[in-house]
């Protein structure tokens, strides 16, 4: 019996699906929440495309974090550059890198190179491809840095990360020692849709090595080391059944890799809705965007598209965000529990206990603040009444297209429950004191703007006209509910109005450029600012 959830050539696509293409990174599978499976298996066959192409335009500055790296390393591994020349030349390129971009990829590109390396490997220009032929074409590859002995017998990949070396999945691990161990030698295709040009030669390879780099701090790890008799039973054991998994697909699952979809335009599990955001129709580059990314945009441009670039960060929250965070995860995993049973005093850490963990540990006093803030979400917890709740949801990511702003907008509830028929967003705010008197909610936090709107245009399903947005502000002391009515017009106006107001500046922008001032003494990317400085100093005249 066929697999339903299996990919399929949409009718809206074309283009010969026979050719299969997977590395590292084409996908993570079904597994992974983070993904969408049909945009990952639709990625797997190059040749397939959208019928009509997209004719938005591309953004002018180069958002591919690696990108640059890599450029200025071929330059010199294969072109023989010195490092100041390759670094020169990221200057002037025809995409050009904002200013912090510049700075992380040179940053990156002293640290890569000035690593050493006591097996003395030589880079390795062509790519490793193994190919399959089994009724479809199979290429399997790595786009990864390449080295290999002067004997030709151990190979070597390395993965770039962006901050720190991390535990790569098994599966993509799998794919790339499986590359090294068998793959012969090709050359990039001309057009992502052809094959690969093969140069067949006789393989020495014997061993191979798989090494992940992080281009913050320079860490290492390896994630495999073996003969290609371990590398095919390794590949075996995790790598079948991921590439199986990614090549078919899976229920379409809206997110931020909606962003690069070939699938988007025609994919009917994504809400359109033209005028989300509140701005006139323009022919823009799509982007994605959540309440996060609008936030650092009004504070400072840049630092809005440096964390969009997943730069190293660092101090990213201090205590009070921290404890937020702890906060907000403690009473998530009380409300994850199946049956919705309601929070009660007992669910809460106990009084001189230090319960924060991790991540989000903080000191003993911040701790006690948590306790006697999680204390008075008792009495609020939503599922007091958890009998007339059909269905609930912590945390969950949902997903709609603003046709009119070409913007992809990404919101994530604290809480989603729906009485008769009727959905309800529920939002959680810690705080050590009351909002100042006369202000509104909808001004102080724009996330409450975007649930208002997406309610009232029903973007959410079920019954618009019962719905609802909660906001439980915590205290240590106490805990103060607040309702907002997405079917009032005049609430609705407001929350237009300060989506507009954030989403306005931050859609016309193609400059990024610094805003400096006190927020760079604790903005998380700083490091790669060149305006911080001077911000510092601002932030010091002003104290």
């Amino acid at each position: 019996m066929a697999d339903a959830t299996a990919w399929r050539k949409p009718r809206w696509m074309t283009g010969d699906e026979s050719l299969v293409r997977v590395g590292p990174g084409t996908g993570a599978g079904v597994d992974d929440a983070h993904t969408c499976p049909s945009r990952d298996a639709a990625k797997a066959r190059p040749a397939v495309r959208a019928g009509v192409a997209s004719r938005l335009p591309q953004e002018r500055l180069e958002d591919f974090t690696l990108g640059p790296v890599c450029e200025a390393l071929d330059l010199m591994e294969f072109d023989g550059a010195p490092l100041e020349r390759a670094l020169s030349a990221l200057a002037h390129r025809r995409r050009p890198l904002h200013p912090g971009h510049l700075a992380y990829a040179e940053h990156a590109v002293r640290l890569y190179t000035g690593r050493r390396d006591p097996r003395g490997l030589a880079p390795v220009r062509p790519y490793w491809v193994v190919r399959k032929d089994n009724g479809r074409r199979w290429e399997l590859y790595a786009w990864w840095r390449r080295y290999q002995s002067a004997d030709g017998r151990l190979r070597e990949y390395r993965r770039l990360r962006h901050a720190e070396a991390r535990v790569s999945a098994p599966g993509e691990t799998a794919v790339a020692a499986y590359a090294a161990a068998f793959g012969v030698n090709a050359s990039w295709p001309r057009r992502w849709q052809q094959e690969f040009p093969l140069h067949r030669a006789p393989s020495r390879v014997t061993h191979v090595r798989i090494v992940e780099v992080g281009l913050g701090d320079g860490s290492e790890s390896v994630q495999f080391e073996g003969t290609v008799a371990e590398a095919k039973a390794y590949y075996e054991r995790h790598g079948d059944a991921h590439v199986r998994s990614v090549v078919n697909g899976g229920t379409p699952r809206p997110g931020s890799a909606c962003l690069d979809c070939k699938q988007f335009t025609g994919c009917d599990t994504v809400h359109r809705s033209p005028g989300v955001l509140a701005l006139p129709s323009r022919r823009l580059p799509l982007r994605k965007v959540s309440v996060s990314d609008l936030r650092y945009h009004a504070v400072c441009p840049a630092q809005g598209f440096l964390r969009s670039l997943h730069l190293p960060k660092s101090d990213e929250y201090s205590d009070a965000a921290k404890l937020g965070q702890a906060v907000h995860a403690w009473i998530e995993k009380l409300h994850r529990r199946d049956g919705w049973p309601p929070c009660t005093a007992a669910d809460m850490p106990a009084e001189g206990e230090n319960w924060t963990r991790g991540r989000w540990q903080v000191p003993d006093e911040e701790a006690e603040l948590g306790r006697r803030m999680l204390l008075q979400h008792v009495a609020a917890c939503p599922f007091q009444d958890s009998g007339l709740i059909e269905q609930a949801e912590c945390e969950p990511l949902r997903v709609v297209h603003d046709t009119a702003a070409q913007a992809v907008v990404i919101a994530k509830p604290d809480l989603l429950y729906r009485e008769d028929g009727s959905w309800v967003w529920r939002e959680l705010k810690t705080t050590r004191k009351a909002l100042r008197q006369g202000t509104d909610p909808l001004d102080a936090y724009p996330q409450l703007a975007l649930a208002v709107v997406l309610l009232a245009r029903g973007a959410l399903g079920g019954d618009p006209s019962g719905s609802r947005v909660e906001v439980e502000f915590l205290r240590p002391d106490d805990s103060t509910p607040y309702v907002i009515d997405p079917t009032d017009p005049q609430r609705v106006a407001k929350a237009e109005a300060v989506l507009q107001q954030h989403a306005g500046p931050w859609r016309e922008d193609d400059q990024w450029e610094a805003r400096p001032g006190r927020h760079c003494q604790w903005c998380p990317v700083s490091r790669w600012c060149t305006s911080a400085a001077s911000g510092e100093k601002a932030g010091e005249e002003k104290v």
